[in-house]
């Protein structure tokens, strides 16, 4: 495995850098605006048990993806480690924004080789990521036709509601042409990773992706159980929005929970480039609440405590890493 040149490493950690100035910039902006002590009086009303409570939440949509991902490696994996590997991964893909996609994957599975080859982990968690897509795509668009139906939103949210129900009907006939022609997605992806040598890996996973491509689709017991595992993670990052939702307000407010919890869901999109989405989720998340009537402030706070869940496992995954590093055996074939 060879590091891209000098140049271009150089280049990605200045565009990396840039983000993540304009996101704190963005952050500092938005935290004036609001008010320190507003933001303050909600973080205490959230209260550490409450954080504790959204904390265990997030774990257990750990948990459902990482279940899924076993699922789909059709393997004997202990739960635990494939855990480890997903908030690893997750890990990495949050602090290193646009290098996510091609850092935090791929570490997963490099993570979990000692328990099952890394050429099955990646095509397993390319599968994975296809259900994991559409779901999202799913959620987006029904978060998004709720808003547009029970809130009378000016024309600038309105009109950014249109745009990501057509973005994502585009992601879900993309997702529906890639299931019909079945391409070989871990494979291509990795051979067009423009800073690492994996030659042999990559044929690899070519051959265990032409060898399981229908696999999954011919036993519907294990295709049934990665899109509950799928449906649980939705439901869980849910009730996480309403429980925020509910400690920061006092009401429980389950529509405009799940508006907000779509806006998440956009957000890691449309805002990957930047590391943790600094700024940029705050203050999206305040022109959302306050467009479907929720006071000022909550969006920020509510947004701020996402984060703050994501700092937290961020310093789980790195220590994972390190620790991993340290106690490293041999890849299995």
């Amino acid at each position: 495995m060879t590091d891209a040149p000098p140049p271009a490493r150089a280049r990605r950690l200045a565009v990396t850098a840039l983000a993540s100035a304009v996101g704190v910039a963005l952050l500092v902006w938005q935290v004036r605006k609001v008010g320190l002590a507003t933001i303050r009086a909600d973080l205490a009303a959230v209260g550490l048990l409450g954080f504790l409570a959204i904390l265990v939440l997030s774990l257990l949509r750990f948990v459902a993806r990482s279940a899924a991902w076993i699922t789909l490696i059709g393997a004997r994996v202990p739960l635990a480690s494939t855990l480890a590997a997903t908030v690893s991964g997750d890990a990495l893909g949050n602090l290193t924004g646009p290098l996510s996609l091609v850092i935090g994957e791929p570490a997963k599975a490099i993570y979990l080789g000692h328990r099952v080859s890394t050429a099955r982990g990646l095509a397993a968690l390319a599968a994975e990521n296809f259900f994991y897509s559409v779901s999202v795509a799913i959620y987006i668009v029904l978060g998004t036709g709720a808003l547009l139906l029970a809130f009378p939103v000016d024309a600038a949210i309105r009109w950014a509601g249109l745009t990501a129900l057509g973005a994502m009907a585009a992601v879900l006939a993309a997702a529906g042409w890639l299931a019909w022609q079945k391409p070989a997605a871990a494979s291509a992806i990795l051979s067009r990773v423009p800073f690492v040598r994996l030659g042999a890996v990559v044929e690899r996973v070519r051959d265990f992706e032409e060898r399981t491509y229908g696999s999954v689709g011919q036993q519907s017991g294990r295709l049934g159980f990665v899109l509950a595992c799928e449906t649980a993670f939705h439901l869980l990052s849910f009730v996480e929005a309403w429980l925020t939702l509910w400690l920061l307000t006092g009401a429980s407010s389950p529509l405009e929970a799940f508006v907000l919890d779509t806006f998440s869901r956009v957000s890691n999109i449309a805002f990957r480039v930047v590391p943790l989405r600094l700024g940029l989720d705050q203050l999206g998340s305040e022109a959302v609440a306050q467009a479907i009537g929720v006071r000022a402030g909550v969006g920020t706070t509510l947004s701020l405590v996402r984060t703050g869940r994501v700092l937290v496992w961020a310093i789980v995954g790195v220590g994972l890493l390190l620790r991993r590093g340290w106690t490293r055996s041999p890849s299995r074939p």
